[in-house]
């Protein structure tokens, strides 16, 4: 989790300017795959023929599931619900209320929710990094990239019934894919562009498939086509030349009529053109994954940020000065963003002073090293550390980051859209004595703020939890706000310490407790400040 300090009031701007506290972590998400500061999404789909539960470094389960077709399904069966006449039902995560339709047969429903409902914050909701979930796994197994646009609201109960099945009729399904939004042949391309993964599981369709379970296959799942693993034109290919084996065509007769219902001419075009056939599924996918309810906005698309800061972080060191460091992220897609070495990259810090005023000591060094390493699926990556002691009487204001892809080239100056990166030193929070509660006990956190820029009038902590609701296996978003009082000098003259006790019953270290941050809000001279998004507190008091 990112601990952000920052003013309340930032220049107003067109682009996504960090810090933004409802991007930053979906944009993080997004742009790291792999390694140092990845959150779990893209391992648990590496390779795409993971079950869920299943790791690349241990023998797979036997169970024959597929976790990226899994996710998929869901997706769907979540956005499935939406009516296009009424603006109602969408992608909205819904589907948590709707596990026990026969429409959802299956554990994949409530399997897909466990993995995602722990990387909700109070910042996104489920059905966003669902969504999101769904980009990274699609884009992962070799298929499109697919713009992800944020700002999905979850639902609170379950929407009406509708999700296609096997069974029904092509006139049933052309009307309701219709009432979804998607005319006859957006129906027969949606379907391919699912049907390319995953396949059908004979313990849910046992009408369907027979014969297949095995100790190697324990759910008898029979898939779509022979290149599940991989994100290709497969399943029109072997419709067109007649060597498929869906079982929804060979079984059922289901795909078989979809695919057909225009004289197979959108599967022809599909298996002649593999390019073409990722393009449209890019198309429909990103359709299928920003249907909302009407009353939903979403946002602008997020794309990665070339210099980012990861997880800054101030605090009072052992002698009461003032410690900075973090983590500065790159990212770039250029042949010479791919061919960098992070060990021969200069990159430096560069702050202004709490009054604004540069100085040319003001500046540190940013160094790669091995345990920073990490991926992304859409370009190049590379993470740098740096840690500095601050003169408490100066403080920091903003910085920018001074960098190069090797030491021959001349330095680019990253300044987040011409401000610099903000960053305040008037409320900080104190490790120190800040701890955790037992059930039904008080934790506490402390925190310092500056006693030389006029009256604090209001300062208090909002902390934010999930915890389980009923009904559904996504979490519910809390927030516990509580005054931070005045509670005496601290190590430095120009700070004082305050303090917030609260009961706060998360589920600490426990299931319960997925996603813990807490924000500090101070008015100090008529000026608010904040520090944003700090962690849980694992020290027990």
């Amino acid at each position: 989790m990112k601990s952000i300090s920052l003013l309340l009031t930032l220049p107003a701007a067109l682009a996504y300017i960090w810090p933004n506290p409802q991007l930053d972590g979906l944009e993080d998400a997004y742009t790291i795959a792999v390694g140092f500061a990845a959150n779990g999404i893209v391992d648990s789909i590496s390779p795409c023929t993971l079950s869920p539960g299943d790791s690349s470094d241990q023998p797979p389960s036997g169970t024959g599931r597929q976790t990226v077709a899994e996710w998929l399904r869901t997706a769907y069966h979540d956005m499935a619900t939406h009516d296009s006449a009424t603006g109602l039902g969408g992608l909205d995560g819904s589907i948590g209320y709707e596990t026990d339709r026969p429409e959802n047969v299956g554990t994949a429903f409530n399997t897909t929710m466990s993995f995602f409902n722990v990387l909700q914050t109070s910042h996104f909701s489920f059905s966003d990094i669902l969504s999101l979930g769904v980009t990274l796994a699609i884009k992962n197994c070799g298929g499109p990239s697919i713009p992800f646009r944020p700002g999905r609201i979850d639902a609170t109960e379950a929407g009406p019934p509708g999700v296609p099945q096997p069974t029904e009729s092509l006139e049933t399904h052309v009307s309701e894919f219709a009432r979804q939004g998607f005319n006859a042949t957006e129906m027969i391309g949606l379907v391919a562009c699912g049907h390319t993964l995953g396949g059908v599981h004979q313990v849910d369709f046992p009408s369907i498939v027979t014969n297949a379970i095995t100790p190697d296959n324990q759910e008898g799942v029979v898939h779509f086509d022979d290149t599940f693993g991989v994100y290709d034109n497969r399943i029109a290919v072997q419709y067109i030349n007649g060597s498929t084996v869906d079982p929804l065509i060979l079984n059922s007769n289901s795909d078989a009529a979809i695919f057909g219902s225009d004289g197979n001419q959108t599967m022809r075009e599909f298996a002649g053109d593999s390019d073409f056939f990722i393009s449209r599924c890019g198309e429909l996918l990103e359709r299928m994954l920003n249907t909302v309810p009407s009353s939903v906005q979403l946002g602008d698309v997020i794309e990665p940020l070339t210099v980012k800061p990861y997880q800054p972080n101030l605090f009072f060191n052992a002698t009461g000065g003032l410690q900075f460091s973090g983590s500065i992220r790159i990212f770039g897609t250029s042949n010479e963003a791919a061919a960098a070495n992070p060990l021969d990259m200069p990159v430096k810090l560069v702050w202004t002073d709490r009054h604004g005023t540069s100085s040319p000591s003001y500046t540190t060094p940013a160094v790669s090293a091995d345990f920073l390493a990490a991926t992304s699926l859409f370009g190049s990556l590379q993470f740098f550390q740096f840690d500095v002691d601050l003169d408490t009487s100066l403080g920091i204001s903003s910085f920018v980051v001074d960098w190069a892809y090797d030491a021959q080239s001349a330095l680019t100056t990253a300044d987040n859209g011409g401000a610099g990166f903000p960053f305040q030193d008037v409320v900080v929070f104190q490790h120190a004595a800040s701890c955790h509660g037992a059930v039904n006990k008080n934790s506490t956190i402390n925190a310092v703020i500056r006693n030389d820029m006029g009256t604090v009038s209001n300062a208090y902590v909002d902390y934010h939890f999930t915890s389980n609701q009923q009904g559904t296996l996504a979490f519910k978003q809390n927030t516990i706000r509580t005054t931070l009082v005045h509670a005496g000098n601290s190590t430095s003259p120009l700070y004082d310490t305050y303090s917030a006790s609260f009961v706060v019953n998360d589920g600490f270290l426990s299931v319960d407790a997925s996603i813990v941050t807490f924000d500090l809000v101070a008015v100090v001279g008529g000026q608010t400040y904040q520090s944003l998004d700090n962690p849980q507190l694992f020290t027990p008091c």
